[in-house]
């Protein structure tokens, strides 16, 4: 399951959740160096061994995502999105940076459990009034 977490994401991690300084120990390292071995350099000056940072990003709830093979969905936690695609956890993102790519920066509400409900219901009783006027019309078909 930890090979389900590519690279990238465990360098994103370090980064964005850990607060590393990652880019300033990239700028270090020579420019031939591949990408595989810059983000294993990065973890063993973090101190931490690279199935652990795997272990990390594969959360509960991320784990779960991955189990049931969503190709393409975005799991919030913690004010983080992780990105999976392919059943594989490709980056991962401040929330920040995922509303502003996606054009709902300032326009994501967190909604309460009450308001989630009265919207649910709301939207129930539209959608019923959908279904009626389209079996009428069915119906006034078949006459």
């Amino acid at each position: 399951m930890l090979e389900r977490v590519t690279l990238h994401a465990v360098r994103r991690y370090l980064e964005r959740v850990l607060a590393l300084p990652v880019d300033a120990w990239l700028a270090e390292m020579p420019a031939g160096i591949s990408e595989t071995a810059r983000v294993l350099s990065c973890c063993e000056r973090a101190g931490l061994p690279v199935d652990a940072v795997r272990a990390s990003v594969l959360c509960r709830p991320v784990m779960l995502a991955v189990a049931a093979g969503f190709k393409d969905t975005v799991v919030r936690i913690g004010g983080f999105c992780y990105v999976i695609r392919d059943g594989c956890v490709v980056t991962i993102l401040t929330e920040d940076m995922r509303d502003a790519r996606i054009g709902l920066l300032g326009k994501v509400k967190d909604l309460d459990r009450t308001s989630m409900r009265r919207e649910i219901l709301k939207n129930n009783k539209r959608n019923r009034g959908k279904v009626k006027s389209r079996d009428r019309r069915r119906l006034a078909e078949v006459d």
